[in-house]
């Protein structure tokens, strides 16, 4: 459970943390200068640095990227100031560096994205950190512009300009710290709510565990994640049950598949998946055999396929939820319409391995409720985490 905490914080990183040094030399700077800005805001983006090796190690060079464009940001302000490069009025040079910084981010949002994903390992989904982090750039960069504007408008309009300023100085602050407090909150209270959401392993072409994300976001993500799945074919003298998948399916809409599958759910072994998977479909306790496992690639995603089979069954009591769109096929109805395209590429595999293994001529398995022990030796997923 906790390496399923890691993934989520790794996968929804807060990026206030981005933003903290930053906010704290702002505020900082305009009550206080420049010189104790730096003082301040330089020792916290190494405490959260090193924190973030701690906490966050696999996207530290994510974090590390901010830091030292905040580095970069505070000497080309303290340049501006001592140098007055543009002439503009000390109080706003801050606020406008960092400004120009927001806006090119935004500006070349897609190229900047490109970048860093090239850097960062892919075993974690960097949508949701991508997204949050854009809109935190947007809220910002509204605060700051809002700012700018009205410190100059100030300058414009008003008779005692000094009071005023300081007036705003306060409220742009308050915003700030809001802002602040808000999305540290928000953070957490989403991280709580994707604790208790569906998660799917990531695997490799090995089948090993090196990651996890949320079943929602792996769906939609543009990158292709290999997660492992559970598949079992129901085989009795010589035929095989097959399932109907939904129009709406995602995934081979319309299509015929095997019976029972399903994906492996985060914490769980492949034991307890063919399990849920056989309860959720029939009514009886179905026993099985492992066969093969192999992987595939289809639209959304890819899958690391654990292949069962189950037979000689005397009598199969199936949900009255999912009968109406099982059939039994047999081997010759199979064969005459495989390459009719109504079978999910899937199952073409899964009948090409159970041909080669016999069963169907024989219509004999050696079956037992409790798997083989190559299967916990090659996909025991609670002990991979």
């Amino acid at each position: 459970m906790e390496k399923l905490r890691k993934q989520i914080r790794e996968s929804f990183f807060d990026p206030i943390l981005h933003f903290l040094p930053l906010i704290v030399f702002l505020v900082v700077d305009d009550f206080w200068g420049m010189n104790t800005a730096w003082k301040v805001s330089f020792p916290l983006a190494l405490i959260l640095l090193i924190y973030t090796y701690i906490v966050y190690n696999r996207i530290f060079i994510w974090h590390l990227i901010f830091t030292l464009i905040f580095i970069s940001i505070s000497i080309i302000a303290g340049i501006e100031v001592y140098l007055a490069i543009f002439k503009i009025r000390l109080e706003l040079v801050s606020e406008i560096v960092i400004s120009l910084f927001l806006f090119t981010s935004i500006l070349f949002r897609k190229k900047i994205q490109k970048k860093i994903l090239k850097v960062i390992p892919d075993v974690i989904p960097m949508s949701n950190n991508f997204e949050e982090l854009y809109r935190v750039i947007w809220v910002f960069f509204s605060v700051l512009l809002f700012y700018i504007a009205s410190f100059l408008l100030i300058q414009l309009l008003a008779d005692s300009a000094t009071l005023y300023e300081h007036m705003l100085q306060y409220v742009y602050v308050c915003i700030i710290l809001f802002f602040t407090i808000y999305e540290i909150l928000r953070v957490q209270i989403i991280r709580a709510k994707l604790l208790r959401e569906e998660w799917w392993p990531i695997v490799n072409n090995q089948g090993k565990i090196i990651g996890s994300i949320q079943h929602i976001t792996s769906l939609n993500d543009e990158r292709k994640y290999m997660h492992p799945v559970v598949r079992v074919l129901v085989v009795d003298k010589g035929m095989v049950l097959l399932q109907k998948r939904p129009y709406d399916s995602l995934i081979f809409p319309g299509l015929w598949d095997t019976a029972i599958s399903d994906h492996v759910k985060m914490g769980e072994t492949i034991e307890q998946c063919v399990d849920r998977a056989s309860e959720n479909q029939l009514l009886d306790c179905l026993k099985c055999m492992y066969l093969a496992n192999y992987t595939i690639e289809v639209e959304q995603e890819k899958h690391y396929a654990f292949l069962f089979v189950s037979c000689q069954q005397s009598e199969i009591t199936f949900n009255s939820d999912h009968s109406t769109h099982l059939k039994w096929w047999t081997q010759q109805q199979i064969e005459e319409n495989l390459d009719t395209g109504i079978f999910t590429d899937n199952f073409k595999i899964e009948f090409e391995l159970l041909q080669r293994s016999g069963l169907l001529e024989t219509g004999k398995c050696e079956c037992s409720c409790k798997l083989r022990d190559v299967i916990y030796h090659q996909s025991n997923i609670a002990k991979s985490l």
